[in-house]
């Protein structure tokens, strides 16, 4: 079956994004392998979002009252997805993409995407790569999902602290496979980092102790971080030592942790060899 026959929906949530939603849209609806359906979550905007996005009639909006918070990185966000799969729930659809209001996406995305996929049928979770970014795994914004796999564990997102990456770890956990494609490059109306607020960083902190990241690993990221922003270090520490933070399943977080302890591992083998490598060329020279 081609990507042409396949059955993709697409989910943006959207709060207050008059600015980015319409130019997202107009890009999705070029796309070689047109969506099944798209669904606009609009999440209490005050601006002009639904307006806009009412004059595409290719797109289903769906309204929920405006609850006034920051919803980035939180469980908030969570909730706003998971009203538009449970739209999805009885559609016999294939794929999912969940998609930012302003992700931008080249005609290919999902034909390519969706082409790997069929290749291989243990890829459930895949994506692209965001222009001027270097992510190594299949980002939240513009990741395709399997539906078969969604499926068994409920096609819904943890609300929970870190639910994107906890998609990551069930999909590998269930023996499935994750992957990026690198050669294939979005971009964003607005650079991510420079959207993150105090509110994000703390929620990143607390991902990490959701997740099950080991202590030694959470330090060496927040460590990371405040070489560029001593202050956004600083609130992930401060969200990582809080108390209110409701951990993942023991054998969820237990994984995650031998999948660090093996990327950590294959990380410094490569590196030696690199080292090795570099070795014999300078002897070599001489």
């Amino acid at each position: 079956m081609t990507p042409k026959n396949r059955k993709i929906s697409t989910i943006i949530p959207a709060r207050n994004e008059e600015n980015f939603i319409g130019e997202t849209i107009s890009a999705l609806l070029k796309q070689e392998t047109l969506p099944n359906r798209i669904i606009v979550v609009n999440d209490g905007s005050e601006d002009n979002t639904k307006k806009i996005v009412s004059t595409f009639q290719e797109v289903e909006l769906v309204d929920i009252n405006n609850r006034g918070y920051n919803a980035q990185g939180t469980p908030i966000l969570a909730s706003v997805i998971n009203t538009g799969l449970n739209i999805l729930r009885n559609d016999n659809c294939q794929y999912v993409m969940i998609l930012g209001a302003d992700h931008i996406l080249p005609r290919n995305y999902i034909s390519v995407i969706l082409e790997q996929m069929d290749e291989d049928k243990e890829l459930a979770i895949c994506s692209g790569q965001i222009k001027g970014e270097n992510s190594v795994f299949p980002r939240g914004s513009g990741r395709i999902v399997q539906v078969d796999f969604w499926n068994r564990i409920g096609l819904q997102y943890p609300l929970n602290y870190g639910f994107e990456t906890y998609l990551l770890i069930k999909a590998q956990q269930l023996g499935y496979k994750i992957q990026i494609l690198n050669n294939l490059i979005s971009y964003t109306s607005r650079p991510t980092r420079k959207s993150y607020k105090r509110e994000t960083y703390i929620s990143y902190g607390k991902s990490l102790k959701a997740l099950g990241y080991s202590p030694l690993y959470s330090m060496a990221r927040i460590s990371l971080i405040s070489l560029k922003n001593p202050k956004g270090a600083y609130y992930m520490l401060q969200g990582y030592r809080s108390k209110d933070i409701s951990l993942y399943e023991d054998d969820v977080r237990q994984f995650y942790k031998h999948l660090q302890y093996k990327t950590f591992l294959n990380l410094l083998r490569s590196r030696i060899k690199q080292k090795y490598y570099n070795y014999n060329n300078n002897n070599e020279k001489r």
